[in-house]
């Protein structure tokens, strides 16, 4: 059999991987295939009677030539385009050879076939073009060299080696070609399955960082909750009230305050129970949350205590308000099991700029101004005081 034929099978049979392990086994099977091929050579060249100059050279040619192309290839910095290097010189090579004993029919057609299958496998017509080409110019070479005619017949033993070689390599190639498929289609499917796999896991990785998501936003809602009420805490109204008013500077508006007490709350508590504050507590809320403007922000300040923010409100508009709202409960009564319960609120207001242009002044003002509602007889809604020139320490109520 000719050397190139298993060189092809070897190649087209090595997995795709290391380019260490396409090696091993292209040469491995190279090897075998060179000793085959030195066979078949042998037997036509035993017949002509050759000196042994031409056996020496056919010796280095399959049994030294193939562990040099490894040990180049085993150099080279890409493995596979040194094998179809490797394939192009055993194409000039083997034409060499056929020329120099005369283009013998069979060995010739075995030889190129072999060749051109062996490396269209792998480098496609333009390298099989290059082969076929450089096959017959080594074989002119070689029949030039030679001096003699051609001689187109073979023995019927070489033939028969030459049949059964051709016949050994067609059945390795195709199913080197068949299994390389399989391996493919598998491989296909597998890269299928994990890609389907990979959208399973990155749809339920979208589903848990929504949820996730949707977890933070609930979370962060409950750090500015106050749970019984569900109204915006102190912690929310610090960060709110200061980005609220620099708008309100920005644009010119006003900004307004309200802090609501819940008069004689705990005489509630010790007369109806924890219980029934907290109801009147609830209903307060839900008042003042129903009544309030999407702008506005409404808090439980502290205990009975709540604070109302009215961005762009005005005194007068947030006196009217306060006014209005305090009526309204004062007037309702709350239900909490048999007792009917009824309760009043004390209001101070305080207003942008006029009542001051901080935070801290804001709430300074509007809590002196509930002070004063309380200490005047409470159920009642008083405005907050002009600040006056610090010329000592401002008064405070405990």
């Amino acid at each position: 059999m000719s050397a190139p034929a298993p060189l092809a099978g070897a190649a087209a049979a090595a997995p795709p991987g290391r380019p260490d392990t396409l090696l091993h086994t292209v040469h491995r099977v190279r090897t075998s295939g060179f000793v085959m091929g030195f066979a078949v050579f042998a037997a036509h060249l035993r017949s002509q009677d050759s000196p042994w100059l031409v056996w020496g050279l056919l010796v280095l040619q399959f049994f030294v030539y193939p562990h040099l192309l490894h040990w180049r290839a085993r150099r080279a910095p890409q493995a596979m385009q040194a094998v179809l290097g490797n394939f192009l010189i055993d194409a000039l090579a083997l034409g060499l050879w056929a020329g120099f004993m005369g283009f013998p029919l069979w060995i010739s057609f075995a030889v190129l076939s072999c060749n051109l299958v062996s490396i269209t496998l792998y480098g496609g017509l333009r390298y099989a073009l290059q082969a076929m080409v450089l096959f017959f110019s080594g074989g002119l070479l070689g029949w030039a060299l030679s001096d003699q005619a051609l001689h187109l017949e073979t023995s019927w033993p070489v033939t028969m080696l030459c049949i059964v070689g051709l016949t050994l390599f067609l059945l390795m190639a195709t199913s080197t070609a068949f299994h390389r498929n399989r391996t493919l289609q598998a491989t296909r499917a597998a890269l299928r399955e994990s890609e389907q796999a990979l959208h399973h896991a990155n749809d339920s990785l979208q589903t848990q960082l929504q949820a996730i998501h949707v977890l933070q936003e609930k979370l962060s809602e409950q750090a500015h909750r106050d749970p019984l009420t569900g109204l915006y805490n102190r912690r929310y109204l610090d960060d709110t009230l200061a980005r609220e008013l620099a708008r309100c500077q920005r644009e010119g508006l006003p900004l307004s305050l309200m802090l609501i007490d819940l008069d004689h709350f705990k005489q509630i508590n010790d007369t109806y129970g924890h219980l029934a504050g907290d109801e009147v507590l609830k209903q307060l809320a839900a008042m003042l949350s129903a009544r309030a403007r999407t702008s506005d922000v409404v808090c439980r300040f502290g205990g009975e205590e709540f604070l109302l923010l009215l961005p762009a409100m005005t005194q007068a508009a947030a006196l009217e308000r306060a006014e209005q709202w305090r009526q309204e409960f004062a007037a309702h009564s709350i239900h909490f099991g048999a007792f009917r319960m009824q309760a009043t609120l004390s209001v101070g207001v305080a207003t942008y700029p006029g009542h001051g242009t901080t935070p801290q002044a804001l709430i300074r003002r509007a809590d002196d101004a509930l002070y004063r509602a309380k200490t005047g007889g409470r159920n009642r809604v008083v405005l907050a005081e002009a600040p006056q020139p610090a010329w000592g320490q401002e008064f405070r109520r405990p």
